[in-house]
């Protein structure tokens, strides 16, 4: 069985409506419940409080809520944080989303796939068991923050990391599990751009991989792409947020038609678990089922 894992970030973007953005999960959690598809969610601290009780309603379906930091603010880089900054970041944060979702946070996603050894370090630290921040064979790693080159020779599948790369595999304890990628990256951009009928396709060859070395797939989109965008970070109803990453270029060529982006999600996803060779996972059930295969192995 192939292991699925459809993962969503949540973060507050100021520059599209907040209103939209607190409708949408409950949107997304009454249509994922409908055709029964549990996703991984790595929401900010922020969004978290901003969104606490569509939070809850999602956590109480069966979402896996998981951290995507503190605000995902332009200075919110994991990758080149000072120590001190990012366990005061990974701390607050942690403790702010377990105590909403009353449940222990078990992944971690940077802001803009930022994470560093110094990050992993601390996760381990506050009882994380994974990361999600790598995006293996990326090419275009420069339009993330925490993107790097060291992404283009990262592994694959699966991975302990060392202790002083999280690019390399090493003895840490943490899990690291990439981002599923053949030079495109398998996400919501890559289907903006290139359209659903791409995406199955893309997909089917991620499937054969999967199939032949025994990796999952990792999925990403985000919530607020289906929401309106108001191009202000400042507007009437943004309090706050002038320091958020304003919105890239590539973004300009999603397209800006967002009932559109949400049905092709929708569809892509039904189309993810549909073969019968496949498996739903959220974060923590992959988890468990890496350290039971990681243990029978180390029996035999």
């Amino acid at each position: 069985m192939v292991p699925i894992i459809i993962t969503m970030d949540l973060e507050i973007a100021y520059d599209h409506s907040i209103n939209d953005q607190r409708k949408i999960l409950d949107r997304l959690n009454a249509d994922l419940k409908r055709i029964g598809l549990p996703i991984t969610i790595f929401t900010t601290s922020e969004a978290a409080t901003e969104f606490k009780d569509e939070i809850r309603r999602l956590k109480s379906a069966g979402h896996n809520i998981c951290c995507h930091g503190y605000d995902h603010g332009i200075t919110e880089n994991y990758r080149t944080m000072d120590q001190c900054s990012i366990n005061e970041f990974i701390k607050i944060s942690t403790n702010n989303i377990e105590n909403i979702i009353q449940d222990k946070v078990d992944s971690f996603r940077g802001p803009g796939f930022s994470t560093s050894s110094e990050t992993q370090n601390i996760l381990l630290k506050y009882g994380y068991n994974s990361d999600y921040s790598v995006c293996s064979q990326r090419l275009d790693f420069m339009n993330s923050i925490g993107g790097n080159f060291k992404w283009l020779n990262s592994p694959r599948m699966p991975y302990h990391p060392s202790e002083h790369d999280p690019y390399k595999k090493g003895s840490s304890p943490l899990w690291v599990i990439p981002l599923s990628s053949i030079g495109l990256p398998f996400i919501s951009g890559s289907l903006y751009l290139f359209g659903l009928s791409f995406m199955r396709k893309f997909y089917i060859l991620l499937l054969k991989e999967a199939i032949r070395v025994g990796k999952p797939i990792v999925y990403l989109f985000h919530s607020y792409e289906f929401c309106r965008y108001t191009g202000n970070h400042l507007g009437n109803e943004i309090t706050k947020g002038s320091n958020r990453t304003p919105q890239k270029l590539i973004h300009k060529f999603y397209g800006s038609d967002i009932n559109k982006k949400y049905e092709d999600n929708h569809n892509l996803m039904k189309y993810l678990i549909s073969f019968k060779n496949t498996k739903l996972f959220t974060s923590v059930n992959y988890s468990k089922h890496l350290e039971n295969f990681e243990n029978e192995n180390t029996l035999l």
